[in-house]
């Protein structure tokens, strides 16, 4: 059974449970632990770092909410950049720091946290206000770690995170921003989802409108990626997001894959150069 047919079905079971239920564990899909689990090794090489690489955050976000984090350090230093990396819905950082040790040994130095209600962070429930906080947060410690200002630095946002970061993105602009597999809107992806009219609050009380904020998002950076064979969130939404973007920016489809596995579809060196080719970009940049 695809994402697609299976996220169709819990929007449809929701219209049976009456218009006031709203399906935020739907799109919040958080795990909470006691303590991480996640190690150096990864399941390949690309995504396998020197026990030394990860050091463990614990970020503070207004005296109230404390979140969990990794910061992954590159062999590579100085590295290229420093990214603030912001995950999907599912799981926690167990899961979710493969990514950001593969962008650590393209020579990136990246903070990885988990919003408030998933993994280790406190456990309130999670509000677009919320996580908005939690990335001002996170965004204040990396820009302390690395002396640079937040202008100066990269947001890599994949799946649920695109939204995140777009959202950081739009009060807080990056160097760049790098969109992996998003989505434009919860009443996007609600009408793409089932096909029918209804209300986004049936997946979730916040907008999450990156299409909006990317409209009115300007002298940022853009790079899209999407896996053809998406069938989650399906490709259509990037180059929607493409759309109403502003320049500079730039969509790459990768054929063939799928919401998951677009790093390996295209391969460590297309990846690499990818990545390097948007950040030579805006270097060049006024």
């Amino acid at each position: 059974m695809s994402r697609r047919i299976l996220g169709c079905g819990v929007l449809l079971a929701a219209v049976g449970l009456g218009a006031c239920y709203a399906l935020d564990p739907f799109l919040y899909a958080r795990v909470k632990v006691d303590h991480y689990s996640y190690s150096a090794e990864g399941g390949s090489p690309e995504e396998s770092v020197p026990p030394e690489s990860l050091e463990p955050v614990v970020l503070d976000v207004d005296g109230q909410v404390r979140l969990g984090a990794v910061y992954v350090k590159s062999p590579q230093q100085p590295p290229r950049a420093y990214v603030l990396y912001f995950h999907g819905i599912c799981c926690n950082l167990d899961v979710h720091v493969d990514r950001p040790k593969r962008l650590a040994n393209l020579g990136y130095d990246v903070l990885v946290f988990d919003y408030r209600g998933w993994g280790m962070s406190t456990d309130v429930p999670p509000t677009e206000e919320g996580l908005l906080a939690d990335s001002r947060a996170a965004l204040t410690w990396l820009s302390s770690r690395s002396g640079l200002p937040p202008e100066r630095l990269l947001y890599y946002g994949r799946s649920f995170g695109t939204a995140v970061a777009t959202q950081l993105a739009a009060h807080h602009p990056p160097a760049g921003l790098v969109l992996e597999s998003p989505f434009s809107s919860v009443q996007g992806m609600v009408s793409d989802s089932s096909h029918m009219d209804l209300p986004a609050s049936f997946v979730s009380e916040g907008a999450w409108d990156t299409e909006g904020r990317l409209r009115a998002l300007e002298g940022v950076p853009l790079l899209l990626l999407h896996g053809t064979a998406d069938d989650f969130v399906r490709p259509e939404f990037s180059a929607r997001l493409y759309a109403v973007a502003h320049e500079p920016k730039r969509l790459v489809l990768v054929e063939g894959a799928d919401h998951d596995n677009i790093p390996a579809r295209m391969g460590s060196v297309a990846y690499e150069h990818t990545l390097s080719g948007f950040l030579a970009e805006i270097h060049t940049q006024p």
